[in-house]
């Protein structure tokens, strides 16, 4: 079925929200904010570990981390299910919770390490890492599908060398 209007921007408003929400909290005393270990932009600030910190952090881990990850592996398995059946396989379903492990899993490591332990011992260039690793999620998203999907696949490989990729459609009709 195809989606309405109405629901696509309802859920683009509460998606906004649910953002504007955890991006708030630190502003008004839940969780707060302090420079990245580079001084190039912000991030939480993990040096405190105080109780202020831990609740947040894990309030922000189980609705910005396990949750969504809880729904992709779900709705990906869903996916995979019916692409089981259709013998049509148009991406591979595991790949989007696998980036958002590998991308999101150091930062959230780093930020639980900090609840329990001084990571000021760590070298801020280190420190950085999981940030910068994380940023590139939206990116590597985009890659993630665009390269992913036959589809779209096809489409990038034909507007680079103008050739149509005869192969997928061969293994689409075989199957």
């Amino acid at each position: 079925s195809k989606l309405q209007w109405s629901t696509a921007i309802s859920m683009m408003v509460f998606a906004w929200l649910f953002a504007a929400f955890w991006s708030v909290m630190p502003l008004l005393g839940w969780g707060e904010y302090d420079y990245e270990p580079l001084r190039t932009c912000c991030t939480l600030d993990y040096s405190k570990g105080d109780r202020n910190y831990i609740t947040f952090l894990f309030a922000l881990s189980i609705f910005n981390f396990m949750i969504p990850g809880f729904i992709m592996l779900t709705a990906y398995q869903s996916i995979h299910q019916k692409f089981k059946k259709s013998g049509h396989y148009k991406f591979n379903t595991g790949l989007p919770l696998k980036t958002l492990v590998i991308c999101w899993g150091p930062y959230c490591l780093l930020c639980f390490y900090a609840a329990v332990e001084n990571v000021m011992f760590i070298s801020p260039k280190y420190r950085m890492i999981p940030a910068v690793i994380a940023k590139t999620v939206p990116t590597v998203d985009a890659f993630v599908y665009a390269l992913g999907n036959e589809n779209y696949r096809g489409g990038i490989w034909q507007f680079l060398t103008g050739q149509k990729m005869e192969k997928a459609e061969v293994d689409n009709k075989t199957k």
